[in-house]
């Protein structure tokens, strides 16, 4: 089931434009700077609960990638689809023009090449013993990492914050798609994040009730909770 999911969403549902948006999407240097540049905005002119919120999102991706991610990955040890399964398209974003932020590259044509179940330099991998491939492929941090900061946001916001929730799914698709990973591996990454982005929401908000009173009365006054109650 999960390599025949992985082929229809690799080799059969796509098209020139998909191969375009997927291959941005999955590109974390093409939007790092624009979300950095965000996240900047959000503190400098976010309220109290914004700014909490960002730091639960930033502890959420602490404990999903780099406690859980990072542990399963070299526990497991899967290899990627590209580096064992023949016919699998690599779809990367095309290189942008001299100068340019590498957004540019959405102008440009995508690389799409065929491993044929090589192991690509760009890909982690080692060789074991008995010849076969070692990976990091589950769960997918990418995964785990977005939708840690989707459950966060949505605890701290609501119905608002969900407006994130389809850009972490796109994230994770687009990760399937673009030969990197399995969609176990996504599926693994979600749940990993999900629990990561409540445990991270949860502690903060536990230590902020306990504590918040005593270092910040003001504005614990006027936050009494960093999650707000169920109306």
């Amino acid at each position: 089931m999960d390599q025949q999911l992985q082929i229809l969403i690799n080799r059969e549902w796509t098209a020139p434009w998909s191969d375009h948006l997927f291959s941005f999407i999955a590109d974390y240097g093409a939007w790092a700077p624009w979300l950095f540049l965000l996240l900047v905005l959000a503190l400098v002119f976010g309220n109290f609960r914004f700014r909490a919120a960002i730091l639960a999102a930033g502890l959420a991706v602490g404990l999903s990638d780099g406690v859980g991610v990072n542990f399963l990955k070299h526990a497991v040890g899967r290899p990627r689809p590209s580096q064992v399964e023949p016919g699998v398209r690599v779809v990367k974003l095309g290189s942008a023009p001299a100068n340019l932020p590498k957004i540019c590259g959405l102008i440009a044509e995508p690389v799409v090449s065929f491993p044929q179940g090589s192991v690509p330099p760009e890909i982690p991998g080692t060789l074991i013993e008995d010849g076969s491939v070692k990976g990091r492929s589950f769960p997918s941090g990418h995964a785990a990492n977005n939708m840690a900061v989707a459950s966060v946001l949505i605890l701290f916001f609501g119905w608002r914050g969900a407006i994130y929730f389809p850009v972490a799914l796109l994230i994770a698709y687009s990760r399937i798609y673009t030969g990197s990973h399995w969609p176990l591996d996504i599926l693994a990454g979600m749940i990993l994040g999900l629990f990561g982005g409540w445990l991270a929401a949860k502690s903060l908000d536990l230590l902020w009730v306990r504590f918040g009173k005593k270092m910040m009365p003001l504005l614990a006054e006027k936050y009494p909770t960093l999650i707000p109650p169920k109306s």
